[in-house]
């Protein structure tokens, strides 16, 4: 009797536990490759009074725009497109790409020496020498730093800069 009640207890334990676990996984590796503070999530692009948007899991709505689809070295997107949508810490869209032709990013780090005001632009101080790189979007992205300060920024696949945070040493906060 104490057998089978066993038996009736430990099979859906171990059903749920080959079903679930896997997922968690899944989700934990994909998020893995995401500087701290990012989300990743698929989503459809919809229309909503005339503009094309995507909406978060949580339900908040991005309007999207030609320009940042040609920035990323992409075709605009259209309604019912399938794309993968990556937010920063402040839930600002910073790469969206079609789902199966997500880009990749690489990361520099480097003392800044110099935001540009006229062209989007800024100058690092790395290990490799000075390096210029364009900026998708200038003031949000750079309000608080100071010149000489460490930082990384990160790059997408056009080379052009759609993130940047203050360099995280010793595991810190950025």
């Amino acid at each position: 009797m104490l057998r089978r009640r066993f038996l009736q207890l430990a099979l859906p334990a171990g059903i749920v536990t080959l079903l679930i676990v896997p997922i968690g996984v899944s989700a934990a590796t994909e998020l893995d490759d995401l500087p701290r503070g990012h989300s990743k999530f698929t989503t459809i692009v919809t229309k909503k009074a005339g503009a094309l948007v995507v909406k978060t899991p949580n339900g908040a709505t991005h309007q999207l725009n030609e320009n940042m689809a040609r920035r990323h070295g992409q075709e605009p997107y259209k309604a019912g497109d399938e794309v993968i949508v990556v937010l920063d810490e402040n839930n600002y869209i910073v790469d969206m790409h079609l789902k199966g032709k997500e880009g990749t990013h690489r990361q520099v780090t480097g003392k800044l020496i110099h935001v540009g005001k006229m062209k989007k632009q800024i100058k690092l101080q790395t290990s490799d020498g000075e390096k210029v790189f364009p900026l998708a979007e200038e003031g949000q992205k750079t309000k608080g730093m100071e010149e000489g300060e460490l930082v990384t920024i990160e790059l997408n696949e056009a080379g052009t800069v759609i993130d940047i945070h203050r360099a995280d040493i010793g595991g810190g906060k950025h």
